[in-house]
Parts: C-alpha cells; structure tokens; sequence
C-alpha cells in the first residue's frame, strides 16, 4: 500500500467515525461517505453529473470546488488536471436543476438534450487530452532565448553596404 491509498483510508474512516458520532443511532452500515461532499450539499449536481457521465464520474473527477456563491458555479477538476464549470440557474417547473456547463469557454445550456450531448462530447475532448504534461520543457524560453541567436542583426547579411540618412542641417549657416 503506498502512502496516498493509506492517507485516503484514513480520511475515509476519520469521516465515517465523524459521521457516526454526530449521529448515534445511525447504522455504521448505512453511513455513505462520499468522495465528493459538495455533491452531498447539493443534490441537483449530482444528477446533471450522472447525467454527463453515464453514472461513471467518479474514475473521472479529481475534485468538485464551490467557486461562486451566486451564480452558484461549481469547478470539475478531471484526472488531467484539465477543469470545466456547472453554474446553476435554478429549478424549472418539474423541480429539475437547470445548469450551464462552460466547457473550454464555450456554454452549454443543459436543459436541451443536443446541448446535452454536446457538453457530454466537450468533457470527452477534454479527458482525451492529456494535460498533465503540457509544459514548458527545461530551458525553453529561458532568459528571452527564442531558439536562435537573434542578438544583433535581425534582418540577416544582404550583401550590400548600408545606407544612411544624411544628416539634416540645423540652421543655414550648416549648408
């Protein structure tokens, strides 16, 4: 066992015995702690999760972060380090959540099966990349270095003398 999967059990027991002390008459058995809490603080999110990711979020999703109070915007961190927001904008007639996902700057309303996809396809762009590793490498662009030693001459040897400006006289008494 390494030492991220032992801290992990350790946060998930020290969770459990939290949640069975604040309530005793509970069911060791039926105390679920989540890996996500904020999804437990707001239920509408996880059903538009579900919904994006066919119930299979979890293998998925590095993190849920509560960015903005109003409109209330949740941060999806992916494995990849890449990210993706859900805003709420409140419930419609059959007590659904209506979300917006932002996924690459770009809106998808969710209360629209197409856009739904579409959303669904963006996160699946975004999982296939792997951006974790996209960086600079050591050296590159250090200390202004564009690749070439561009120092002095920019416009290169064209085999010709340069031409000057002769100088401009400044009164008349000069000519």
């Amino acid at each position: 066992m390494q030492k991220s999967e032992f801290i992990a059990k350790i946060k998930k027991l020290a969770k459990t015995v939290y949640a069975q002390k604040s309530n005793p008459d509970a069911d060791p058995k039926d105390i679920e702690v989540s890996k996500f809490p904020v999804i437990d603080q707001f239920p509408p999110l996880k059903k538009v999760m579900e919904d994006l990711f066919d119930f299979q979020y979890e293998p998925f999703i590095k993190d849920i972060e509560w960015v903005a109070p109003r409109p209330t915007t949740f941060r999806i961190k992916l494995v990849n380090e890449a990210d993706f927001y859900l805003i709420y904008q409140g419930k419609n007639g059959t007590d659904k959540g209506l979300f917006i996902a932002q996924v690459s700057g770009k809106k998808y309303f969710l209360e629209s099966l197409p856009e739904e996809q579409q959303a669904s396809e963006a996160i699946a762009r975004l999982l296939r990349f792997d951006y974790a590793n996209v960086g600079k490498a050591a050296g590159d662009l250090e200390g202004g270095d564009l690749g070439g030693d561009l120092g002095g001459d920019l416009g290169g040897d064209l085999g010709g003398e340069v031409e000057t400006e002769p100088a401009v006289p400044d009164s008349v008494e000069d000519l």
